[in-house]
Protein backbone atom coordinates (compact mmCIF):
# COMPACT_ATOMS: atom_id res chain seq x y z
CA UNK A 1 0.00 0.00 0.00
CA UNK A 2 2.97 2.11 0.23
CA UNK A 3 3.88 2.39 -2.97
CA UNK A 4 0.68 3.01 -4.17
CA UNK A 5 0.40 5.97 -1.93
CA UNK A 6 4.19 6.91 -3.10
CA UNK A 7 2.75 6.74 -6.75
CA UNK A 8 -0.25 8.93 -6.43
CA UNK A 9 2.15 11.54 -4.68
CA UNK A 10 4.23 11.35 -7.33
CA UNK A 11 1.75 11.99 -10.05
CA UNK A 12 0.21 14.99 -7.39
CA UNK A 13 3.68 16.27 -7.27
CA UNK A 14 4.04 16.18 -11.42
CA UNK A 15 0.49 17.66 -11.39
CA UNK A 16 1.31 20.84 -9.62
CA UNK A 17 4.41 21.20 -11.39
CA UNK A 18 3.34 21.67 -14.96
CA UNK A 19 1.49 24.72 -13.77
CA UNK A 20 2.12 27.84 -16.38
CA UNK A 21 2.48 29.74 -13.21
CA UNK A 22 5.07 28.08 -11.46
CA UNK A 23 7.96 30.38 -10.51
CA UNK A 24 10.86 28.86 -13.13
CA UNK A 25 8.57 28.29 -15.58
CA UNK A 26 6.60 25.46 -16.04
CA UNK A 27 7.45 21.69 -16.58
CA UNK A 28 6.01 18.86 -18.37
CA UNK A 29 6.30 15.79 -16.13
CA UNK A 30 5.48 12.17 -17.40
CA UNK A 31 5.65 9.31 -14.64
CA UNK A 32 6.16 6.17 -16.45
CA UNK A 33 5.29 2.56 -15.06
CA UNK A 34 7.10 -0.02 -16.55
CA UNK A 35 7.63 -4.14 -15.45
CA UNK A 36 10.59 -3.56 -13.76
CA UNK A 37 11.08 0.37 -13.13
CA UNK A 38 9.57 3.37 -12.50
CA UNK A 39 10.46 6.28 -14.18
CA UNK A 40 10.34 10.10 -14.54
CA UNK A 41 10.86 12.35 -17.84
CA UNK A 42 11.31 16.09 -17.52
CA UNK A 43 10.58 18.08 -20.33
CA UNK A 44 10.64 22.33 -21.01
CA UNK A 45 7.74 23.13 -23.29
CA UNK A 46 9.52 25.02 -26.23
CA UNK A 47 13.06 23.15 -25.59
CA UNK A 48 14.13 20.16 -27.49
CA UNK A 49 15.82 18.69 -24.00
CA UNK A 50 14.39 16.25 -21.79
CA UNK A 51 15.90 14.04 -19.04
CA UNK A 52 14.48 10.59 -17.86
CA UNK A 53 15.46 8.81 -14.39
CA UNK A 54 13.91 5.78 -13.16
CA UNK A 55 13.66 3.72 -9.99
CA UNK A 56 14.03 -0.44 -10.32
CA UNK A 57 10.46 -1.85 -8.13
CA UNK A 58 12.92 -3.62 -6.07
CA UNK A 59 15.04 0.09 -4.84
CA UNK A 60 11.36 1.94 -4.61
CA UNK A 61 10.47 -1.22 -2.54
CA UNK A 62 14.09 -1.13 0.29
CA UNK A 63 12.97 2.92 0.14
CA UNK A 64 12.60 4.33 3.54
CA UNK A 65 11.21 7.56 2.69
CA UNK A 66 9.38 8.68 -0.54
CA UNK A 67 11.54 7.79 -3.25
CA UNK A 68 9.34 9.09 -6.32
CA UNK A 69 9.10 12.84 -5.18
CA UNK A 70 12.95 13.05 -4.75
CA UNK A 71 13.24 11.05 -8.45
CA UNK A 72 11.22 14.00 -9.52
CA UNK A 73 13.74 16.76 -8.01
CA UNK A 74 16.64 14.75 -9.29
CA UNK A 75 15.32 14.63 -12.55
CA UNK A 76 14.29 18.48 -12.91
CA UNK A 77 17.78 19.67 -11.18
CA UNK A 78 19.53 17.09 -13.99
CA UNK A 79 21.18 15.13 -11.39
CA UNK A 80 22.01 11.84 -11.61
CA UNK A 81 21.98 8.74 -9.09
Amino acid sequence: MTILEWLKEAGAYAYQLEDPDRAGGRLLLDVLLGGSTVGVRVRRPGADEQHYQCLTWSEIERAQLKPLTQLIDDTIAGKSR
